[in-house]
């Protein structure tokens, strides 16, 4: 059995990375949640977004910003420190792997900060054409950055579940494949226009993703205290 390399430092930093990120990913939530009163079909709709009373559109522009900690800029520190620590493993698939789980961070993090930008000056200066422009700019990340995230979350985790799996995490890897394949048919679902089903795989993985990143994070540490590195 193949096991993580104890020279490549940073496992602490990656494991704590990935126990924090679990608080943010459900303040963000909460936040989304209390802004729209528990209807976030609400986000897309223009007249209602403009509508917002100031401590609601407060409340969501934060969420943008907690997003960005929760789901994606927190994982770096794990995607690089796993890349080196794996890499000896399957040299190709972990810099495939990884390299889309960069890519989907980094996108992730680009897609909420320019909606939480775009949000904030149309909200302050709103004109006949704000809630149009709001519609025009959440569906260009929704059917774009978002959408596209799916399929770079799903190579991530697929490639890493078969790494996990490799040094012995085997429990780890199987639900990373799970989450995997989850992220597989939101993707797939929402291009075939089955709302539902598509609304209800993102809600999976946006409940579930965080308890296992928290997962894997205390994984790590005990690995840490093992290994003594």
């Amino acid at each position: 059995m193949a096991t993580l390399n104890p020279e490549i430092p940073g496992r602490k930093l990656a494991a704590l990375a990935a126990i924090v990120s679990l608080p943010f990913a459900y303040l963000t939530q909460f936040l989304f949640m209390t802004a729209s009163d528990g209807e976030v079909a609400m986000f897309q709709s223009g007249d209602q977004m403009m509508g917002l009373a100031a401590d609601k559109a407060g409340l969501f522009y934060a969420a943008m910003w907690t997003d960005v900690l929760g789901y994606y800029l927190i994982f770096i520190p794990v995607i690089v420190y796993a890349w080196k620590a794996l890499r000896h493993i399957d040299e190709n698939l972990t810099d495939i792997a990884f390299l889309c789980g960069l890519i989907y961070c980094l996108l992730g993090s680009f897609g909420a900060v320019q909606m939480a930008g775009a949000f904030e000056a149309l909200h302050a200066g709103q004109s006949a054409g704000t809630a149009a422009a709001w519609e025009a700019s959440i569906g260009g990340n929704w059917r774009g950055y978002w959408l596209l995230e799916a399929i770079l979350v799903a190579i991530w985790l697929g490639g890493l579940a078969k790494l996990l799996s490799a040094i012995g995490l085997k429990a780890l890897g199987l639900s990373a494949a799970a989450l995997s394949a989850i992220w597989v048919v939101q993707f797939i679902t929402s291009h075939a226009g089955m709302v539902e089903i598509s609304d209800a795989a993102l809600a999976l993985v946006v409940v579930l993703s965080p308890l296992w990143s928290a997962w894997l994070g205390v994984a790590l540490l005990r690995g840490e205290k093992k290994g003594g590195s």
